[in-house]
């Protein structure tokens, strides 16, 4: 399978914008084109998140564990709230052709990740951030720990997003 290629990018200043949080301590950004220039970014954050790799799975059900501990908030948590206005866990913050925000407040932070899809050359390219702001030591603890995973889940899962979508069959999401 050929993978197209994500590089990571500044974060674009309307990232910081649509995610809403004044003083983030953390922002990432990753970035992709694909051939078919009519993909809306909801296809995007669909195909990121609705149908994860197991390995990523895996990973999600470790971290539940470890933060049921301590009083966080859970992925199983936030399924049993329903999926009525979410992609895969994640609550939809705003939604239009171009950009959707997700994302989640919780005692130690609160993130928010960015999708954003423009026209370029022939195609379209994808870009999509995560804006993270903490609250406290836990929260500092927390995204340190997560950090290494969070990287790379990002970037494989916007390229494995954009594979399924330059297929002919993509128009399912």
């Amino acid at each position: 399978m050929n993978m197209p290629a994500v590089t990571e990018v500044p974060t674009p200043a309307l990232a910081f914008a649509s995610a809403g949080l004044a003083d983030s301590d953390f922002s990432d950004a990753f970035s992709g084109h694909i051939t078919r220039a009519d993909v809306t970014a909801m296809q995007v954050a669909r195909g990121m998140f609705e149908d994860p790799p197991r390995w990523v799975s895996s990973l999600m059900a470790v971290r539940d564990g470890v933060v049921s501990l301590v009083g966080l908030k859970t992925s199983k948590g936030l399924i049993a709230r329903g999926r009525e206005g979410k992609v895969g866990i994640f609550p939809v913050r705003s939604n239009t052709a171009t950009e959707v925000v997700l994302g989640e407040d919780d005692k130690h932070l609160d993130f928010r990740v960015w999708v954003h899809v423009e026209p370029h050359g022939s195609g379209c390219r994808v870009t999509t951030s995560t804006v993270v702001r903490t609250h406290n030591r836990l929260g500092r603890v927390y995204l340190a720990t997560i950090m290494p995973f969070h990287r790379l889940i990002a970037r494989q899962m916007l390229s494995r997003a954009l594979h399924r979508l330059d297929q002919p069959a993509a128009a399912a999401y």
